[in-house]
């Protein structure tokens, strides 16, 4: 018995300190994490809107679907464009990208900050040879094409991904619907009221 009890008090000191030692690197580490997300979110925001030097946050209407945050981007006290943060749902689960837009809608960039497509695939979203190719479409809605593109309105989608390619054209779509519908007030089906790309193509393979 007085085995049993010494055991047990051994496994509970080691279980307390190792407890504690978890929550103090928890706790330790919060901050930093913090800081270095928001950093990222800082350089997102400068890269995909070139020209602007502060930033903003405005509002994000309810119902705005995968649109989750957004801010102005203005220099010098003009208004130089918006940055979206948008969620599509990809191959591998949600996909975190900014983009960012001029007033008249105009994509500037985009930029993807967390993903978890496939490894040699779907990651290959994060590529400038992908992400180049937003760059200052201005249109109502981007497609994706499996072959070259033909028209203003096509990007060409990653080889052996084209769930991923589809997951990022309408997270930029729902930012073109948002910036169109929710903050020049035109008449634009709301995003919830679209099916999206990503969940409607099939989910059998990249």
């Amino acid at each position: 018995m007085a085995k049993i009890l010494r055991l047990g008090l051994v496994l509970f000191i080691i279980t307390a300190v190792t407890g504690i030692i978890l929550g103090g690197v928890y706790t330790l580490t919060l901050e930093p994490i913090r800081l270095t997300q928001l950093r990222e979110k800082n350089e997102a925001l400068a890269s995909t809107l070139p020209g602007a030097t502060a930033f903003k946050e405005i509002p994000v209407k309810p119902g705005s679907g995968i649109v989750k945050d957004a801010y102005e981007g203005t220099a010098d006290g003009k208004l130089i464009g918006y940055n979206f943060t948008v969620t599509p749902k990809g191959y591998g689960g949600l996909i975190t990208l900014v983009v960012g837009m001029t007033p008249d809608a105009q994509v500037t960039n985009i930029k993807i900050l967390a993903h978890t497509e496939t490894p040699g695939l779907g990651a290959k979203a994060v590529d400038a040879a992908f992400t180049e190719q937003f760059k200052l479409k201005k249109v109502e809605e981007i497609f994706v094409s499996k072959t070259p593109v033909e028209a203003d309105d096509q990007i060409q989608a990653i080889s052996g991904a084209t769930i991923t390619s589809r997951a990022v054209a309408s997270g930029v779509n729902a930012a073109t619907k948002y910036l169109k519908r929710d903050i020049q007030g035109a008449a634009a089906p709301a995003e919830d009221d679209k099916p999206d790309a990503a969940s409607s193509a099939s989910q059998k393979g990249e």
